[in-house]
């Protein structure tokens, strides 16, 4: 994002969340592929709490998604707020992991469903361009995905692939029709649909 000379790519609110969230994936995730139970928890040993440095663990009950984008407390259940940086990145930590849950599932080999999803998020990070959206940079990794068909994924498991990559998004409101303006944390509109019939994506 932004090219090799440029360290502004991640400036704008939702960008910048997304920088957390990128980094608590990675962290989970170089651990869990190779022990279980899976971790959902990070930074429990900073602050000496189970519960870890975020509002809640990145299980697949994590309750947040992206139409709560600048809600704080008082629209929200259960106290939380996403009106901060750090936490509007759990959202997006939180659509990686269960991207990655299902990528495991439909292809029913671990080790080769974390590879895949590392390069998809990899390569994502490539082809999104500077101060991302959450929508522009899930449409990088949809991208990368197809790039890998014919290669790291096969022809015959590509289209699970895709379509547990749509449904780990639409869960976490960033479906086919999901909506933000702007990189801003204002306009967010959740979506859970999943793309036509034909939608390339």
């Amino acid at each position: 994002m932004g090219g090799l000379h440029d360290a502004e790519g991640l400036r704008e609110q939702q960008s910048w969340a997304m920088g957390e969230g990128w980094s608590d994936f990675f962290a989970l995730t170089t651990r869990n592929c190779l022990l279980e139970p899976e971790r959902v928890v990070v930074g429990n040993w900073v602050i000496d709490d189970p519960g870890g440095i975020r509002q809640r663990p990145y299980d697949a009950s994590y309750p947040g998604g992206f139409g709560d984008i600048g809600k704080g407390p008082r629209e929200l259940a259960d106290g939380l707020d996403y009106t901060k940086i750090h936490n509007v990145g759990e959202i997006w930590c939180a659509a990686l992991l269960e991207l990655t849950r299902r990528i495991t599932a439909a292809l029913g080999d671990k080790e080769r469903a974390y590879r895949g999803t590392w390069q998809a998020v990899v390569d994502g990070l490539k082809l999104t361009p500077k101060n991302p959206t959450f929508l522009t940079a899930r449409d990088a990794v949809l991208r990368a995905l197809r790039d890998l068909r014919g290669g790291r994924l096969t022809e015959a498991g590509y289209p699970a692939v895709r379509q547990a990559a749509w449904e780990s998004f639409a869960k976490c409101g960033m479906g086919f029709d999901a909506f933000c303006p702007t990189a801003s944390f204002n306009g967010c509109r959740v979506g859970s649909e999943l793309p036509p019939p034909g939608h390339e994506d």
